[in-house]
């Protein structure tokens, strides 16, 4: 049997994943030209070629394909008994990639970080924060944050907790245009819109009358909390929030909670992983770690 380059092997898997060649090198922490060596290599060892190239793309053969497919199984393998190993020394090690909301990250998941590091000093976490929802696979990412619904996918997903939500807006906005006293009056005010979560602008509220949905409208959208906070702190408009981002902004009296005789349907707050059999001891206990954090929190 021929001896492959694992290094070769973990190159083109990442290259595959990736999408190109420049992105398999700033995962891997090598250079472009090391990636394309290392591919040449691997198919004049194989006797096939893998892949086609052009200057802007690639594409795999049938032969690749197979490869691709045969080789992420191996590597997946070799990851798993590693693992095991850790699991059985009780001593976690190697690389945890992790993905977060930007807001989210900062606020409620940065704090939490150094003392999981203090229980595992042999472990390196690394963290991208971004509000994009993040391709697990081509960014060779162990677990991704993500908050509000989920729509159907290969990954797996746990629950770690939910996330309360404020509706509120600044008190020069609200002697301006008057305060809504139920849900429906939201139609006759400026809303700022949280576009990542939806593209409807459809708020949710439980009563005493069970659940009210009210469709909303405003002048304002983002992808991120805090730029809708600090609109509404301005006067913008109405915001619904989750309550670590207003926080600070309703103690300093910026922002005025209303409708507070209903409670603005919480966002879900989840983990999710790669799809598999065997789930890495560092992703287990990090979730473990999370859910034990957040059901401390008030």
């Amino acid at each position: 049997m021929k001896q492959y380059d694992l290094n070769a092997l973990r190159s083109f898997v990442a290259v595959v994943n990736a999408g190109s060649f420049n992105k398999a090198a700033q995962q891997l922490d090598t250079s472009t030209p090391a990636i394309s060596r290392r591919l040449a290599a691997l198919e004049r060892e194989l006797g096939v070629r893998l892949m086609n190239r052009t200057t802007r793309r690639f594409d795999l053969t049938e032969s690749g394909r197979q490869f691709y497919a045969d080789v992420t199984a191996i590597l997946q393998s070799l990851e798993e008994a590693e693992e095991r190993i850790n699991c059985a020394s009780e001593t976690l090690s190697g690389t945890l990639r992790i993905a977060a909301p930007l807001s989210f990250g900062i606020h409620c998941l940065g704090p939490l970080l150094p003392a999981f590091l203090e229980q595992h000093p042999t472990l390196r976490l690394q963290v991208q924060l971004e509000d994009q929802l993040t391709d697990l696979i081509a960014g060779q990412v162990d677990l991704s944050i993500r908050i509000g619904a989920l729509s159907d996918s290969s990954y797996v997903a746990t629950q770690i907790s939910e996330l309360p939500r404020v509706v509120c807006a600044s008190p020069d906005y609200l002697a301006r245009r008057g305060e809504p006293r139920v849900p429906a009056d939201l139609k006759q005010h400026n809303c700022l819109h949280y576009n990542n979560l939806s593209l409807r602008e459809e708020w949710s509220f439980q009563g005493d009358k069970g659940v009210a949905q009210v469709e909303v409208g405003g002048t304002f959208c983002a992808n991120n909390g805090e730029l809708l906070c600090e609109a509404a702190r301005q006067g913008t408009g109405v915001v619904v929030l989750p309550g670590f981002l207003v926080e600070q902004a309703i103690q300093r009296g910026d922002l005025q909670p209303i409708l507070t005789d209903y409670r603005a349907t919480p966002l879900g707050l989840f983990v999710l992983r790669p799809s598999r059999t065997f789930t890495p001891a560092r992703i287990r206990l990090f979730i473990e770690y999370l859910q034990q954090a957040f059901s401390d929190s008030p």
